[in-house]
């Protein structure tokens, strides 16, 4: 079995907004991870790629991705441009805002977010998936978050 996938033709990309604190980036991160395998339809699961890691007592450590999966920054305004493009080029994506963020006081973030419009947020992080063709233009202006 390879462990590079030389031959791929999609690609996850995740844009953090630079100016979110690490926390709400690291939580928005995990969160459009797996927000974008939900979302996704049986044959966009199977062109992620996922593979089995075992460790020596064959205990499945992980399944990863042989697909290229980076993590890249922008400001507020360029998520929400980013993530409204992906709409409407039907890429599959999904956006993580301050909505969403529990942020120590009891409320309703379903509500909350249902009853803010996406502009008065702010974006924490956009995610998306698909063929590296379609994805890799919307996101060639985003520089690599390190």
């Amino acid at each position: 079995m390879g462990s590079v996938n030389t031959t791929a033709t999609h690609k996850f990309v995740i844009v953090v907004n630079e100016k979110s604190p690490p926390g709400k980036i690291l939580s928005a991160t995990g969160q459009l991870a797996m927000s974008l395998y939900g979302d996704a339809s049986p044959e966009q699961r199977e062109q992620m790629s996922f593979l089995p890691f075992v460790n020596p007592d064959n205990l499945k450590l992980i399944n990863l991705t042989t697909c290229s999966f980076v993590v890249l920054k922008g400001t507020g305004g360029q998520l929400l441009t980013l993530y409204h493009a992906c709409r409407e080029k039907g890429i599959l994506s999904a956006i993580f805002t301050s909505t969403m963020s529990f942020n120590g006081i009891e409320e309703d973030l379903i509500v909350k977010t249902s009853t803010t419009p996406l502009e008065q947020t702010e974006p924490y992080g956009v995610g998306l998936f698909g063929l590296i063709e379609e994805v890799s233009p919307l996101t060639k202006k985003f520089s690599l978050l390190k």
